[in-house]
């Protein structure tokens, strides 16, 4: 039986891997859960870090939906509405991992 339990929200911090699972693609990039927190919202704004070489890469390769990628905490904000966090993604740099 899979662990259930989840991390509260207080544990994300910017630079820290987690493992997403991408939920949809978008316009301007993608959404998607993280796995083993706490329900909040996660994207990944392709367009405004498009200067980033590893978000680039990402771009091309364009995960799935469904598919579970290594993604980094770019930057936790507070949302207008639920739920209420909003993380903001990014890639992790070639060579992590």
């Amino acid at each position: 039986m899979a662990d259930e339990s989840r991390r509260p929200l207080s544990e994300l911090r910017q630079g820290e891997k987690v493992q997403a699972t991408i939920t949809s693609h978008q316009p301007w990039g993608l959404t998607a859960k993280l796995n083993g927190y706490e329900p909040v919202g996660a994207s990944m704004d392709i367009f405004r870090r498009s200067n980033e070489p590893a978000v680039k890469r990402l771009a091309q390769e364009m995960p799935p939906v469904g598919a579970t990628v290594d993604l980094v905490i770019g930057e936790v904000r507070t949302w207008h509405h639920e739920p209420w966090i909003w993380v903001d993604l990014t890639a992790p740099s070639h060579g992590e991992g």
